[in-house]
């Protein structure tokens, strides 16, 4: 289980990439940098809700 700091600093570090991405979309790795992003905040959600279906 990921404690709330975790996921917190998790979920800056993704969305600071993302942030990047878009912001040099005209460079040739911004696509792949908003791609790495996007996955990284899918299993980031995917982890919490396995987190919190296991509890109960």
């Amino acid at each position: 289980m990921l404690s709330f700091n975790t996921t917190l600093v998790l979920l800056g570090v993704c969305c600071v990439s993302l942030l990047l991405g878009f912001s040099w979309r005209d460079k040739v790795w911004a696509p792949w940098l908003m791609l790495v992003s996007v996955c990284g905040l899918l299993a980031l959600m995917a982890r919490i809700i396995y987190d919190l279906l296991s509890m109960g």
